[in-house]
């Protein structure tokens, strides 16, 4: 275990993080996005985010097209799998490629702001985890706007997904995620 920034990693097995924490998530059906902010520092909140899970248990593979048709013959470059509890939260960020994003199980808030709002959202310079010029410092959801006061006029737009909806990101638009109820997701990304 390491801590990075108030959260911590732990090697385990999947069945010891459903046992720990997504069957006490899934008791509670849909959180309200008030209830997944103030449940963000309880120790009952863990993700596997951006995790090869496929790719290491290849069988998964027959549940999920691995080749969109919105895709074209190339096929993606990277699948991966989020599964996680409720409150889980991906602080707003941009990625190098294109995304389509597709929720299997739960419901998920987005925020997305394009690529003109850059300008706005105060790119991250901080050691922890600024160093790839693709993070914010704005919190989107307790922002200080005397701290970041051109994030008030950032313009986004706002999406909840359900199971079966997909989402796709352009590559560099600027998005936030949070969890409304333990989740299962899966994105394809595009180089």
């Amino acid at each position: 275990m390491r801590s990075k920034g108030g959260m911590k990693e732990e090697l385990m097995t999947i069945r010891a993080f459903v046992a720990k924490y997504l069957n006490k998530s899934a008791e509670k059906d849909v959180w309200r996005l008030q209830d997944a902010v103030s449940a963000q520092h309880s120790h009952d909140i863990a993700y596997l985010a951006q995790h090869p899970l496929i790719q290491q248990l290849p069988g998964l593979g027959s549940d999920i097209n691995l080749r969109p048709n919105l895709c074209g013959s190339l096929g993606p470059s990277h699948v991966y799998l989020w599964i996680g509890t409720g409150g889980t939260r991906t602080p707003l960020h941009f990625d190098s490629y294109s995304n389509l994003f597709v929720q299997l199980v739960g419901v998920k808030y987005v925020r997305i702001y394009g690529t003109d709002q850059t300008s706005k959202l105060y790119v991250s310079k901080k050691e922890l985890y600024g160093l790839q010029g693709n993070m914010s410092d704005v919190d989107c959801e307790q922002e200080d706007f005397s701290l970041h006061p051109n994030a008030k006029d950032a313009a986004y737009e706002e999406v909840v997904l359900f199971p079966g909806d997909s989402l796709f990101i352009p590559a560099r638009a600027w998005h936030y995620v949070r969890s409304l109820s333990t989740s299962m997701s899966v994105n394809f990304w595009f180089w």
